[in-house]
């Protein structure tokens, strides 16, 4: 929700500030008890949606649903069943209805895509979160309709994709982004004398050595194939890390990559993006808050004024104020929490 809150401060997403609405904004979240707040803040009841994204995103029919594509035949599947139906496809029909309306949504001009969680998951679900983004690309495409009626399209848009990287990558997973560099220096030379020039020259060692370094060189590559498929031009805008550590102590890093897509025929800027991901000197890594410095100032004033939106939206709905951002840092480092 903060990162809802720094867009209303930077004045990219309109809030109301009668109704203390914020606008334009739909969020999906699966936590129950953090659900409701999210959508007190947001001010609008139907911007939010109770769900994981990849099951929102890649709902699977049942044979019942298959021929179900709007609200109202939904609607009228219901009515016509009603108490013979089971609960179990009750449920199947209400999570197509939530699909549908998520989708009609579509196109957005900028998607903030926070898994926090690793980007291949576990067996069977290793291509879960890529298979998403994949139909996500998809919907960009789709013709939005405005509040008008008229019909618009998404020519241009923005995506933030923020993932978890450690040393527990499935094998498979592993494999297959050795494959596709591969590929890219099979097929690109400009890719290859950039591998050269970074004297890489074994895959193994690279991916077993420098996990963190390959996999931020090697898995946007997923999202710049993604936009060739889908005839997207793609430019790599920030490409950012920051250390983190666990309940159990143990060190992992959150990777953020941020890319702008263009429509296009064909797609004129993959070897680009490939090729710039690769360069380390590219890569911004976060550092932890130190408000002695003149960067950490001002990301603290920064946080103190985002925070200080969010509390005011919290006090109408008599939610929980969140503490001063180097009250809470402070405390935090004394309780021992790496920050």
């Amino acid at each position: 929700m903060i990162d809802v809150y720094m867009l209303v401060k930077e004045g990219v997403v309109p809030l109301d500030g009668e109704t203390r609405r914020v606008q334009g904004v739909y969020f999906c979240e699966c936590d129950r008890e953090i659900f409701p707040e999210m959508t007190e803040l947001i001010g609008i009841e139907e911007a939010g949606f109770l769900a994981t994204l990849e099951d929102l995103v890649l709902f699977e029919e049942v044979p019942e649903t298959q021929t179900l594509e709007s609200e109202d035949s939904l609607t009228a599947f219901l009515e016509q069943a009603g108490e013979r139906l089971s609960e179990a496809l009750r449920e199947k029909v209400e999570e197509k209805r939530k699909h549908l309306q998520f989708q009609h949504l579509f196109p957005f001009d900028f998607l903030n895509l926070d898994f926090c969680d690793r980007y291949y998951g576990r067996p069977p679900d290793i291509m879960r979160i890529h298979s998403t983004i994949d139909k996500l690309l998809e919907w960009q495409r789709q013709p939005g309709i405005t509040a008008a009626g008229d019909a618009y399209s998404m020519d241009r848009f923005v995506v933030a994709i923020t993932c978890r990287v450690d040393l527990n990558t499935p094998a498979d997973a592993l494999a297959r982004l050795k494959r596709i560099v591969q590929d890219n220096r099979t097929n690109y030379p400009i890719y290859a004398e950039a591998l050269e020039a970074r004297t890489i020259e074994s895959l193994d060692s690279w991916a077993t050595n420098s996990p963190l370094d390959f996999f931020m060189s090697a898995w946007p590559k997923e999202i710049a194939r993604l936009a060739r498929q889908k005839s997207w031009d793609i430019t790599v805008h920030h490409h950012a890390f920051y250390d983190r550590q666990n309940d159990a102590g143990e060190d992992y890093n959150m990777v953020s990559l941020v890319v702008e897509f263009v429509r296009a025929p064909l797609c004129r800027t993959y070897l680009t993006a490939v090729t710039t991901m690769l360069d380390v000197d590219a890569r911004t890594e976060i550092p932890r808050l130190d408000a002695r410095t003149r960067d950490g100032a001002i990301l603290l004033e920064n946080l103190r004024e985002i925070v200080g939106l969010r509390n005011t939206q919290a006090e109408k709905f008599q939610r929980e104020l969140l503490p001063d951002p180097l009250a809470e840092i402070i405390r935090l480092r004394a309780e021992g929490v790496p920050i």
